[in-house]
Order: structure tokens, then sequence, then C-alpha cells
């Protein structure tokens, strides 16, 4: 748990609390769309579901093949103006993603998310890992996802009442605001510089293989979570703010756990073993999904599955920024991370596409492609 004398020590952390403060407001502006985004392409645009996937693929690998770029551009104008750089080009990208009735042109949005949110991730790792302390690394990481999630529970139910009342033009136009206004409180400091050293063979190290089949599971549920989750509720719930209250229910499940776990994980010992537990439980989580019909019932597995998984991924990054201060050079651990990640991507959304082809006499207004997702 986070004692008020370590809640303030880390606040007044000048990194560290304008890191808290970005993450807080570049978190509320996706979640009050991120969900949406499958749905609009979908039910609005009224998008084939390959036509769908096709999309979020275009995206995982753009994301994975900038992923160098972006390491790249951090170490001749610093990490700082990488952030920036991915707030102008999600901002881009909500611009084409409302025009995409005039021109249809998909791709240039899907590369434009992809490239951006890879400029994003690379260059706050490195900003986390170099300042956090190993000592608190833990707690820092637990006040992280706090700090995230109070924003998540806030937007998903935002985001809907707006799409219901006022459409995904105006939910978009305040969410690039927003965008814009998370990467300020960063330059309230000096900028910082990372140099890269990085070679495809550190990815396929005999060492790195047991991490690489990490992260390439964590990119395949992160896919899941991105894409078939909100197709999936609003195919059960039919209503955009019955999908943003799960949401947002699910935010607050995660804002405890993440409290809890922030007292538990007290060294590496004991976080691989709530990660190998979490993991687990999680998986039990999604076989549950494949009953529930309820919004009771998907309220109670959705919370179930937030809590649970913060098990796996508040150990997971406080271990992996360890690992990278430990490296000769810290730049290219987060290379290798992103870039396994992002092979679980395309692999997760490839899986979906074969899924949907051998699931034979599907009929989009039903459920039945979704159960062969889960399992």
């Amino acid at each position: 748990m986070l004692s008020h004398q370590n809640l303030i020590k880390f606040l007044f952390n000048r990194e560290l609390s304008e890191m808290y403060i970005s993450i807080a407001l570049r978190d509320l502006a996706l979640s009050m769309s991120g969900i949406f985004v499958p749905l609009y392409l979908l039910v609005d645009l009224e998008y084939p579901l390959s036509k769908v996937l096709l999309f979020f693929l275009i995206f995982s690998l753009s994301l994975t093949l900038s992923v160098l770029l972006a390491a790249k551009f951090t170490s001749r104008y610093g990490v700082k103006h990488g952030i920036l750089m991915s707030m102008f080009g999600l901002i881009l990208y909500i611009i084409f993603l409302l025009t995409l009735p005039y021109h249809n042109i998909y791709f240039i949005p899907a590369i434009l998310s992809g490239v951006s949110t890879s400029f994003y991730w690379v260059n706050f790792h490195v900003d986390f890992a170099r300042f956090t302390d190993k000592k608190n690394r833990s707690r820092e990481v637990s006040l992280w996802f706090i700090t995230s999630y109070l924003s998540v529970l806030l937007g998903p139910i935002v985001g809907s009442v707006i799409v219901t009342f006022l459409g995904f033009t105006t939910l978009f136009v305040i969410v690039s605001l927003i965008l814009l206004l998370s990467a300020l409180p960063l330059f309230l400091s000096s900028e910082i510089y990372e140099p890269i050293k990085f070679s495809f063979r550190y990815i396929f190290q005999k060492s790195h293989l047991k991490e690489i089949y990490f992260y390439i599971g964590y990119g395949i549920r992160m896919m899941i979570s991105q894409v078939v989750f909100p197709l999936y509720l609003f195919f059960l719930l039919t209503k955009y703010i019955s999908l943003g209250a799960i949401s947002s229910l699910t935010a607050l499940g995660s804002v405890l756990v993440g409290y809890f776990i922030g007292k538990l994980s007290k060294d590496e010992k004991r976080e691989k073993t709530m990660l190998r537990y979490g993991s687990l439980f999680h998986s039990l989580g999604l076989f549950l999904m494949l009953f529930v019909k309820t919004f009771i019932q998907i309220a109670v597995v959705n919370v179930y599955l937030a809590m649970s998984f913060i098990f796996v991924d508040l150990p997971h990054h406080s271990m992996m920024y360890t690992r990278a201060k430990k490296q000769d050079n810290l730049m290219e651990y987060i290379v290798f991370r992103e870039i396994s990640i992002g092979m679980g991507r395309i692999l997760g959304v490839l899986v979906i596409l074969l899924t949907g082809k051998l699931v034979i006499g599907f009929i989009l207004s039903g459920i039945t492609m979704f159960t062969w997702f889960f399992i």
C-alpha cells in the first residue's frame, strides 16, 4: 500500500509527477474513444468484420515496424519530443478516422495509429525506467496504474454519453484537444536523450526466449482486449452507454487491486509468483466469458478479468524496468520488448482472422465466432 509519505515522495519527483499527469490525460482521452473505434468501423461505417480486422492488422504491423524508428528519433531529438510527436500522430489519426466516410482509405489512420503508438510507448518506457528506483519501483508502477485507471474510470462512460447524444465527431474533437494537452506537462523539465544500439540478433538470443514467449502472449491478449472485447460486449449489450458503464466498472476494480498490489510487490521473486497465479486466474476469467448473457454477469466477469490482469501487468512492468536498467543499453531492451509485443499483436489479429474463416455459417448478429476467440 502506498503510504502518505511515499505518495508525497513520488509526486515530488518532478519527472515522475510530470509523467503521471501526462499519462492520466492521455488515458482519459483514449479511454473516451478507444473502445468505440472497432464499433465505429463495424456499426457506423458498416465495414465487414474482415475489413475491421484488416484495419487492426495494418495498425499492428505499423506499430511493430516503426519501433526502431521511434528509438532512433528519441536518441537524436529526445524522449519528450518523441512523446509530443506521438500526440500529433494520434490527432492526425483521429482526423483521418473522422473523414473515412468521405475517402474510405482506411489504411492511413491505421498506419498513423500504429506509428504514433510505438513512438509513445518507446519514449514512455525509457522515461519511466530512468526515473524509477529499484527499491520503490513496484510502488511507483502501482501509482502509475492507479493514476491511469482513475482516468479510465471516467473516460468510457463520458465517451459513451458523448457518442450517444452528440456523435463520434464531437467525441473525436474533444479527444484530440486532451491528447495535445497531455504532452505539455512533460516540457516543464529538461529534455532527455537515450542512445540506441540495436541488432535484430538481440531478439533471437537464447537467453531471451522465455521473455519473447511472454511478450508475444501479452501482445495477443492486448489485441483481444482492444478488438474482440468491445465487439463482443456491444453485441451482448447493444448500447454504447452500457458498454461505457462496464468499462468504467472494470477500471474501478483495477484501481482497488493496483493499490493493493503496490504493497505486495516487494521483490522480483514475489512479483514472479503473482504473475504466474495472475495469468492462471485471468485465463479462467476468459473462459467464463463464454457463458455470460446479462448485464450483471458481464459486469462481474469483466471486473474479475480486470482485477486478475493487474496481478500480471503490474509485476510484469516492474520486472521489465528492472531488467531494462541492468542492460548495457536501456533502449535496446525497450526496442526488443516492443517488437516482441508487436509480433504478438500481429499474430493475435491473424488468429482472429483465421478463426473467423473457420467458423462456417457465422451470422454477424450472433456471437458464435467470439466463443472461438476466447478459446
